[in-house]
């Protein structure tokens, strides 16, 4: 009886002895784990992140109206969408956007306007009142991933770069015509 005691007592031991190895191999894990996360070097985390950098300030200028889409990208300071062989009627401006100036270019094609701002942190300035947006993975404008809006018969398209963000808006019969009318875009450098 005595014997069975010691060995009931001895398999216990063992028992509790595995369990406090295993929480102290779980515990150096996460200590590991814990310090290889804080070590990390800040700039492997900047590589992962989805937030606008403006580091292109974006310094005050004369309001200007133009039907040259090459000038307007100059005067814009990042490429810009545009449809070639049409002459638009083109207006660039200063606006302010969270204590900052922004720039903003809108490009009017008599029916379909393309608008755009820099730096992309300023992207809330190109909302269209009125239009329900469609949540769809498979949209791109030039490249770039794109949310597609509409609402009595008119059409935007917002896609946006890491200069700076963008909005296409048409009137159209359906979403596939106005996306036809979007594959036409080409960037201006």
């Amino acid at each position: 009886m005595e014997q069975q005691k010691n060995t009931q007592k001895s398999k216990a031991g063992r028992w509790i002895r595995g369990l406090i190895r295993g929480l102290a191999m779980l515990l150096t894990a996460a200590l590991v784990y814990g310090g290889v996360v804080l070590l990390e070097s800040p700039e492997a985390s900047q590589d992962d992140s989805w937030a606008v950098i403006d580091d292109a300030p974006v310094t005050p200028m004369q309001a200007a109206t133009m039907s040259d889409p090459q000038a307007l990208a100059r005067l814009f300071g990042a490429p810009l969408p545009a449809f070639p062989g049409v002459q638009p009627r083109g207006e660039a401006r200063n606006a302010r956007h969270d204590g900052g100036t922004v720039r903003m270019i809108t490009l009017d094609y008599g029916g379909a306007r393309i608008m755009a701002v820099r730096p992309a942190s300023a992207a809330p300035l190109l909302l269209q009142e009125g239009l329900s947006v469609s949540l769809r993975s498979d949209l791109t404008a030039l490249n770039l991933p794109a949310v597609l809006a509409e609402g009595s018969g008119r059409y935007c398209l917002y896609f946006s770069s890491d200069q700076a963000a963008y909005a296409l808006i048409a009137p159209a019969e359906s979403a596939h015509a106005f996306l036809t009318i979007a594959d036409q875009m080409i960037l201006i450098k």
